[in-house]
């Protein structure tokens, strides 16, 4: 484990950065004008892991420490199961700490007050949950292997992990999959975990009715919204079970194939998801990647934004109103207004934008640059010598 403040990323290479965005941006159909000076919204700095083996996941911005922090693995020497969680400071991004993690590191989370981080570690090798300290990076206890079919389900994973401050309890998504008929069928589960043991305490039935990846905590409301292939699900954790689901039939346009993020604006009664098609249907003409608006107790759809391909997640600030979504595929990141929903800036990232983070204050975005994906979607294949990235975007104008 290795804590010592590391230099910050030279001014001149964070300016050749931010000049080389701008330059992109206003070349781009949907963007306004480039920022005339660092005081101006959307100003982009930037800092990498330390190796390239090394891949960025999950992010958090903790509040307490001023730090975002990254869930990081080691992707070439996979059977190592090297895990790491990395601490960047919130406004120069200079690397804080980087500690070792018990496996491989996917998801994170932390309680309300961000006294402590969650990392999920997902593979089946590992399929584990450690509790973290943000201010020393210490792991403070990891649970024991969520192991839930006693049928042996092969290929079980952990996706997201979200922690609800009315209950102190940990929801996680899983997914695994068992042999029928020497063919394999795949199920999905939301666990329910105490926070302070990490200890199983079951499950919300029907959280995940069919294929499912998106998991989101309404911070307002304390609700917790799952998603998929066709349905948006409203839980409440108190009760441990779903309050409302929102049916998303062949009406809603284009086509609802695989819903993977969430965000939702409580006060004005809107939810936001984003899709990416990872295998379109019959009838793939009628779908499309990008951002959904429906209205929250009716399922209404108020709006269909085509971002661009691979809507993997997204984040919605009330503060500004605006809704920002990351196009893996597409390699850009897009702001829509929260009235118009136009796009007002298509930010390119070069590289493939991954998973993000608000600053509590709302006052910076914070995305996941991934580097070495392949265009056929071999992670085994990355670039040589190319370090995977935090970005920072400052959304508040004067902000530094």
């Amino acid at each position: 484990m290795r804590d010592t403040p590391r230099p910050q990323p030279s001014r001149r290479a964070s300016a050749i950065l931010a000049a080389a965005l701008a330059l992109c941006l206003s070349s781009t159909a949907f963007s306004a004008s480039p920022p005339s000076s660092s005081k101006d919204r959307l100003w982009m700095s930037t800092n990498y892991l330390e190796h390239p083996e090394e891949g960025l996941y999950e992010l958090q911005y903790n509040a307490p420490t001023g730090a975002v922090f990254a869930s990081v693995m080691d992707r070439v020497r996979r059977d190592d199961n090297l895990g790491y969680l990395y601490a960047f400071d919130g406004k120069t991004l200079a690397l804080k700490g980087r500690y070792d993690m018990p496996y491989r590191a996917f998801s994170l989370t932390q309680d309300a007050q961000g006294k402590w981080l969650y990392v999920g570690h997902t593979q089946a090798a590992s399929l584990r949950i450690s509790k973290v300290d943000p201010k020393t990076g210490k792991v403070a206890l990891t649970s024991e292997r969520l192991h839930v079919d006693p049928s042996e389900p092969k290929h079980e994973h952990l996706r997201h992990v979200v922690h609800s401050a009315q209950t102190g309890e940990l929801f996680t998504a899983y997914i695994g999959s068992v042999k029928e008929n020497d063919k394999y069928r795949s199920f999905y589960r939301l666990l329910i975990l105490d926070g302070e043991t990490l200890k199983v305490k079951g499950e919300v039935e029907n959280a995940f009715p069919s294929v499912g990846y998106a998991l989101h905590l309404d911070r307002a409301t304390q609700r917790i919204f799952t998603a998929g292939s066709d349905y948006i699900n409203e839980i409440d954790p108190v009760k441990r079970q779903v309050v409302r689901t929102l049916r998303l039939d062949d009406t809603v346009k284009p086509r609802v194939n695989n819903l993977v993020g969430l965000a939702v604006d409580a006060k004005g009664g809107r939810i936001f998801a984003s899709q990416f098609i990872h295998q379109p249907r019959p009838g793939a003409e009628n779908e499309q990647d990008g951002l959904y608006v429906f209205d929250r107790n009716s399922g209404k759809q108020l709006a269909f934004v085509p971002t661009g391909k691979g809507g993997v997640t997204l984040a919605y600030s009330p503060k500004h109103d605006e809704i920002y979504v990351s196009n893996f595929r597409s390699g850009t990141i897009s702001v829509v207004d929260g009235k118009t929903y136009e796009i007002t800036q298509q930010i390119p990232a070069h590289v493939f934008p991954n998973m993000m983070a608000l600053a509590d204050d709302e006052s910076a975005l914070y995305v996941g640059l991934k580097q070495g994906f392949s265009k056929m979607w071999n992670p085994e294949e990355f670039v040589e010598g190319a370090k995977e990235q935090i970005l920072r975007i400052t959304l508040d104008r004067d902000a530094p």
